[in-house]
């Protein structure tokens, strides 16, 4: 009863919108902000900065809090946002239904901005990353064997308008797509992206990060303190900005 009530109120939302306003939906329905690390939290934070990205960017924010995923609740939508679940413990899985919709969402001229995180957070093979990934010829795989702290950076590309510094700090290895940020360390992907002729767009990141709007102005790379580090990567909020401003131009 409540999964439906849940389903009628996103629904709802979708058809109070403005008419011909655009609108993007944030996933919060596969545990990606549960508050792993109590006193901690930066979770309370998110949503209302993705409520102002959107109105900046004139598109309307709909939360999905725990729906599954179907082509019925993508009706209407032009981007989905999904972060990394950040618990394999309390991480929960795509299912069926929902992988071939993610992908179906994209072909059919939809925007999905997709990101993971280290398997040690995140269990990779169980949630089903790949199964949606390789459909557009990118694959995550092991955990990046780097020290943390150490951020990544965009290219000022179609996508981003600068050269953004962003938070890095344990991910997983990325192959595919076109490079659209890369770690300071190495210089191994952070993201990249594949673009359809229809329109469809995809964005998949191996980092959850800088979709968490995490990093400081005074944050100094491969410095560490527990949960009190002050990441390096100050633009988050700027490159998720670009990347919901692309991930809606069609």
């Amino acid at each position: 009863m409540k999964k439906l009530f849940t389903i009628a109120l996103v629904l709802l939302a979708l058809t109070s919108c403005n008419q011909g306003q655009k609108k993007i939906m944030f996933d919060l329905a596969h545990s990606q902000c549960t508050d792993v690390y109590k006193g901690h939290e930066t979770y309370p934070l998110v949503v209302p900065a993705y409520t102002e990205m959107a109105q900046q960017l004139n598109a309307e924010l709909v939360v999905n809090e725990e729906a599954e995923i179907t082509p019925q609740l993508l009706k209407g939508i032009d981007v989905l946002v999904m972060l990394s679940p950040l618990s394999n413990k309390l991480q929960k899985d795509l299912t069926e239904v929902e992988k071939k919709t993610l992908v179906d969402f994209v072909k059919k001229g939809g925007s999905l901005i997709f990101f993971v995180d280290d398997n040690h957070r995140v269990d990779l093979s169980r949630y089903g990353a790949n199964d949606v990934t390789r459909a557009f010829g990118i694959e995550f795989g092991e955990d990046v064997a780097l020290p943390g702290n150490v951020g990544a950076v965009s290219f000022k590309n179609e996508i981003f308008k600068e050269r953004y510094e962003i938070p890095y700090s344990g991910a997983c290895v990325m192959t595919g797509g076109i490079p659209a940020s890369v770690c300071m360390e190495d210089g191994w992907m952070h993201s990249s992206y594949v673009k359809l002729d229809n329109g469809g767009k995809f964005f998949a990141g191996g980092d959850t990060m800088v979709g968490l709007l995490l990093g400081y102005e005074d944050g100094v790379r491969k410095v560490r303190n527990g949960m009190e580090t002050r990441w390096w990567g100050k633009d988050s909020r700027a490159f998720m900005t670009d990347l919901l401003e692309w991930a809606l131009a069609k």
